[in-house]
């Protein structure tokens, strides 16, 4: 994940979590890491046709989220793109702006390449390879975030790791969330006023390189494999589960302004979205219509 987390709890909670919290994401940050060759991620990544095997209860919970989000979006979204993210010169953390690389080959990503057993088993069925990537992050941001509230602390909180945050409230503390302009991060372009629900942001600027002459960016298309190309710029959705808004998210990419609100009132996703295009308006899309901002 490569990403710095923020956490604020109301003054009355204790800080017994911090340790604990900590220790958990550390854990996560190693063990699902496509960076790792010698972790949990990487064991199913190297299995063979045909084998099985025992994961964590926490990577088979992420891993069955985020491949029934695959099955909701015909394969538009997709944990499964390792080996095609890699063939694009993604192959290390970022900062990077330039990779020395010539062959762009890859096969079309096959259907389906995990069956989930029980008893949080896996069946290999294709050779894809797993990159959880941002959705991952948004799992741990979610259930860090619901641990704290339900154990720590009721009364508010807020969970932020690099920009997907999850927030609650029962009382009248209310979060003032500010949406960094992607070419000036130092600079907000809108805010929201927010007591409880989930934001994640995605942007083709900062994850982005030069390979072949060619700018590439970590968004895929889950179909193809290909880099997803879209005039929006950068997109933040907010909704009540930060899963749905990664996904929602990265599908702002991949759909039009039509069948994309076609699939949030499908699979009734109540969200706000905020969309930088370019050549256009800032604009915030909602159920009620849309709001530019100059």
């Amino acid at each position: 994940m490569n990403t710095e987390f923020y956490i604020s709890l109301s003054s009355n909670s204790n800080t017994r979590w911090k340790d604990h919290v900590t220790n958990w994401l550390q854990t996560i940050e190693k063990q699902w890491s496509r960076f790792d060759d010698n972790n949990e991620l990487s064991k199913i990544n190297k299995l063979r046709i045909g084998d099985t095997l025992t994961i964590s209860e926490d990577l088979y919970d992420c891993l069955y989220k985020a491949h029934c989000y695959y099955c909701l979006t015909d394969g538009l979204f997709s944990p499964y793109l390792k080996k095609q993210i890699e063939s694009h010169g993604y192959q290390k953390s970022f900062p990077f702006q330039k990779v020395d690389k010539t062959s762009e080959k890859f096969e079309k990503p096959l259907l389906n390449p995990i069956i989930f057993l029980p008893n949080k088993r896996i069946l290999k069925i294709t050779n894809e390879e797993i990159d959880l990537g941002g959705f991952a992050k948004g799992y741990i941001v979610e259930k860090v975030a619901n641990w704290l509230k339900y154990n720590i602390s009721q009364e508010f909180g807020i969970v932020d790791g690099g920009g997907d945050m999850k927030l609650w409230s029962n009382c009248e503390k209310e979060w003032i969330i500010g949406i960094s302009d992607p070419f000036k991060e130092d600079e907000e372009i809108t805010s929201i006023k927010i007591k409880n629900g989930a934001i994640a942001t995605s942007n083709r600027v900062y994850r982005s390189w030069q390979m072949n002459g060619k700018q590439k960016h970590h968004l895929l298309n889950g179909q193809t494999g290909e880099i997803a190309i879209s005039p929006i710029v950068q997109a933040t959705v907010v909704t009540n589960s930060l899963s749905d808004a990664e996904v929602a998210v990265k599908l702002c990419f991949l759909q039009n302004n039509l069948e994309h609100q076609h699939w949030l009132e499908k699979h009734h996703i109540l969200s706000a979205r905020f969309i930088i295009s370019e050549n256009e308006q800032p604009v915030w899309i909602t159920p009620r219509g849309k709001t530019y901002v100059h």
